[in-house]
């Protein structure tokens, strides 16, 4: 144990730094209490007051205190201020002018033309023709009923579906989709995300 402490000095260190500490404070704790016993002890009676003396020698004795002389006069008392009503609007003369007449503009006297006829646009809805749809399975053989560029474009499609229905081409769309399509926020939400 004794080995321990002396091969590390800075234990030792603190110590001492503590046990000087506690000497300070007992030392400062001493002279507290030093000072509170020297010093007089607080008045425990009020300072008894002569009832014979009137107001005015109290007042007097207290200028004197404050180094006015004897036979001076105590000032007079204050009056309450009285109130005054600030003036908000000040009293004006009343008018007597009257402004000119205003001079006749000659625009008003002269007849303005009549307005210019405007020739109405009638819109005439576009007529609606019937919409037909077909439906035609995937799979089956369209190739002769479709012009060459209608069929190069199935057989995109063919390839395109085939390339979705393994797992590394969905990762592949779902990649390219992020890449090339809108940001994020700008996307609408996805209905199936089960949120």
């Amino acid at each position: 144990m004794i080995s321990t402490i002396v091969n590390q000095p800075w234990i030792v260190l603190i110590a001492i730094a503590v046990g000087l500490l506690r000497w300070l404070s007992q030392k400062g704790d001493a002279a507290k209490k030093e000072s509170q016993t020297s010093a007089s002890p607080p008045p425990t009676q009020p300072i008894p007051r002569d009832d014979s003396q009137t107001e005015e020698e109290r007042i007097g004795r207290f200028l004197e205190a404050l180094g006015q002389p004897k036979g001076s006069t105590p000032p007079p008392k204050v009056a309450p201020k009285q109130k005054i009503q600030p003036r908000v609007f000040p009293t004006l003369p009343p008018l007597t002018t009257v402004p000119p007449p205003l001079p006749a503009s000659p625009a008003s006297t002269a007849r303005t033309p009549p307005p210019i006829p405007m020739q109405r646009r009638v819109f005439a809805p576009a007529v609606v023709q019937e919409a037909s749809f077909e439906v035609r399975d995937i799979g089956a053989p369209i190739a002769n009923e479709l012009p060459a560029d209608s069929r190069r474009a199935a057989t995109e499609q063919q390839g395109l579906l085939s390339k979705l229905a393994s797992a590394q081409g969905l990762r592949s769309a779902i990649v390219l989709r992020e890449i090339f399509g809108p940001p994020r926020s700008l996307q609408p939400l996805d209905p199936i995300s089960g949120f």
